[in-house]
């Protein structure tokens, strides 16, 4: 299954393969491989790579963690998941400690027989950072550094490595700043920092910006520069290109920060018409962080040195350096240091040069670390997001009609949400839905995900989170929402709301332990968690629950009742798996449609499975809804009673029944 990117390259370790028997190729991890954690105390790592030849049986990939001191005792082994027969690539997330490194031993087993492994010696969960700008980002110092835990590592594209100078991926042979910045943040938090260096020597800002963006004097080294048709020049677009692409291979969320180190050759240069003015350096460089976020399709932090200086002759540029301050208080960058500071025996060539000495290198990384550390703790420390996954069929789409009335089509209004507020059992209960101007509200700390169609929905929780589009319908999602939301008051919550209609555990959910083919639609709302989950940068969220709403077409089969007990077992323990959350509390909510169920109908003995199911689930709960039914000629839509007769007071009660479960479940 999809998750994040799958990070290419060749491991340098060989697969040790059983007489007769395919291996693999392991393209992830990479030996030296730091992964950006998610939380303070732990992140997910990618186990990726292809079969030598497509699966003949089911091949289950299991993955074994280890210390790299062999006396220690080794982490027990884990499935991760299965390739199918006939398919070959497979990548699963495995969620582990923060720390490292780790001995990581992936396994590809055909029932009991090991069929391929791959060792890799040392994988890490910490912290990364991507490096970019000019020489003085790169490897032009005067003395190569080194690092002095052994845990920091850096990336080239291609492979990792101990992160001693020259760094790859970036320009010069010299030395950089970047060790003694890393070993200052290994010292601090105690995890293995990751490097991916892109800084390129004597480039402008003009040069950084995506190919065709166009500007009126060139820098002064044009290389990476062309004259536009119209007038004026414009970037080749290759540094961006690859800063991108570094980016990307490391996946969406997949780094803390860019550190950027650049001005020097936009600053008071020797051809005065090649410089560049602070308006126009604030606007590139804005454009440039800007541009980055949309291309790795996440809010990536930017810190933004202060660096303009060539010699004491030249020791910076006032213009340049208030455009790099406009950014910081613009809220568009993060304050880095200020490197313009850093003179006399700081520079080479006995001072009089634009890079740094040896002991400017290790004041310059100092700095860095000065600014990042204390940012990254406050980081590290921020209040998660707590989400909630709201998941099945048309029931948990919402079929709760809000305000058409339509005489004949829907019952003059009856049951509607309007009417409801008015009319209702509940009325008193539904008064926060509505502002004094009529106006339709929702908590102002919860926000929903869902995708409808091809479309993609988010915003602050309100009516129209369902299938049909607009504000004509609700789910159970309003009043859950409203809920948790109230409980969770101090912290932001998001529901991922992922369902569609007429699907059945049996088959279109199906779970992969339930054998024969696992359903699409639990591919499917996988990958919608999985996508929603994304939008979350490096530990800013935490998954609080996951609600299941679902059940009717299994329910009017006898083969998929009989099954839906095992199934639902399958279903929740695959889920955790996949999100490598043993505990991860789930609320089942019961197929309730009208009302009491006669004796050993259909409908009871499916209600009877649900909850024999629940209770073979440790840390699951069910929840009750047939006391919320009501009656047709009290509903808008009298003929449909697979979905409540569409009565939004209904949808409102069992989302309020569901969210205080929830509650309940997280207090347990």
């Amino acid at each position: 299954m999809k998750f994040g990117a799958i990070l290419l390259g060749v491991l340098s370790s060989v697969a040790s393969l059983c007489a007769g028997a395919a291996g693999f190729i392991l393209s992830s991890p990479l030996d030296y491989q730091v992964f950006q954690r998610s939380d303070q105390s732990s992140g997910v790592l990618i186990i990726s790579g292809q079969l030598s030849e497509p699966a003949s049986k089911p091949t289950k990939i299991q993955v074994k963690f280890g210390p790299l001191q062999r006396a220690q005792s080794d982490g027990g082994v884990s499935t991760l998941g299965v390739v199918q027969k006939g398919e070959s690539q497979f990548s699963f997330p495995s969620r582990h400690l923060a720390g490292g490194w780790h001995r990581l031993n992936v396994q590809a087993v055909v029932g009991a027989t090991i069929v391929g492994q791959v060792v890799v010696e040392h994988v890490g969960i910490g912290e990364i950072f991507v490096i970019a700008g000019q020489s003085n980002s790169a490897n032009h110092g005067e003395e190569k550094q080194k690092v002095n835990s052994q845990k920091v590592s850096t990336f080239d594209g291609k492979s990792w490595r101990i992160a001693d100078d020259p760094q790859p991926g970036a320009s010069g042979r010299g030395g950089s700043f970047i060790p003694p910045f890393a070993n200052e943040l290994v010292r601090k938090f105690k995890v293995p920092v990751g490097i991916v260096s892109t800084g390129v020597g004597a480039t402008s800002v003009r040069e950084w910006l995506p190919e065709g963006e166009r500007f009126p004097n060139p820098p002064t080294i044009m290389n990476k520069v062309v004259s536009h048709p119209r007038g004026g020049w414009m970037s080749k677009g290759e540094v961006y290109r690859k800063l991108i692409s570094r980016g990307q291979s490391l996946g969406r969320n997949g780094f803390r920060a860019v550190l950027w180190h650049q001005g020097e050759s936009d600053a008071n240069q020797k051809d005065g018409s090649r410089t560049l003015s602070g308006q126009l350096y604030q606007e590139y460089l804005g454009k440039l962080i800007k541009a980055t976020r949309k291309d790795l399709s996440w809010e990536c932090p930017w810190f933004v040195a202060q660096a303009s200086y060539h010699t004491p002759e030249d020791p910076g540029s006032e213009d340049i350096r208030a455009a790099q301050r406009a950014l910081w208080k613009s809220g568009l960058a993060l304050e880095g240091p200020d490197t313009d500071e850093l003179t006399g025996e700081n520079r080479d060539h006995d001072g009089n040069g634009v890079h740094f000495s040896g002991k400017g290198l290790r004041a310059h990384g100092r700095a860095w670390a000065n600014k990042v550390g204390p940012w990254l703790s406050q980081e590290l420390q921020k209040k998660k997001a707590v989400v909630f996954v709201l998941a099945g069929q048309s029931n948990m789409q919402g079929q709760g009609v809000v305000s058409m009335d339509h005489e004949k089509h829907y019952n003059a209004g009856k049951g509607n949400l309007v009417w409801s507020m008015e009319h209702s059992q509940s009325k008193n209960k539904m008064k926060h839905l509505r502002d004094d101007q009529g106006n339709w509200i929702g908590p102002r700390n919860v926000r929903i995900r869902y995708k409808q169609k091809d479309q993609i929905r988010s915003g602050p929780l309100t009516v129209g989170y369902t299938g049909y589009g607009g504000s004509s319908h609700i789910g159970p999602e309003l009043q859950f929402g409203h809920v948790v939301g109230e409980y969770f008051k101090d912290r932001e919550v998001h529901l991922i709301k992922t369902a569609w209609g007429g699907k059945s555990l049996f088959k279109d959910f199906r779970p992969p332990s339930s054998k024969g083919e696992t359903g699409k639609y639990y591919t499917k709302m996988v990958d919608e968690i999985r996508a929603g989950l994304a939008d979350f940068g490096p530990g800013a969220y935490e998954l609080g629950g996951f609600v299941w709403m679902q059940g009717w077409n299994d329910m009017v089969s006898q083969e998929a009742t009989a099954e839906y007990s095992k199934n639902l077992v399958n279903f929740v323990a695959d889920l955790r798996k996949e999100f490598s959350l043993r505990n991860l509390p789930f609320v089942v909510g019961e197929l309730g449609n009208g009302g009491e169920a006669k004796p050993n109908s259909g409908m009871a003995k499916f209600r009877e499975a649900q909850n024999e199911g629940v209770k073979k689930i440790e840390k699951t709960w069910f929840v009750s809804t047939k006391e919320f039914a009501r009656p047709p000629e009290l509903s808008p839509n009298i003929g449909h009673g697979h979905h409540w007769y569409g009565n939004a007071e209904s949808y409102f009660l069992i989302g309020d029944a569901l969210g205080r479960e929830m509650i309940r479940a997280l207090n347990r």
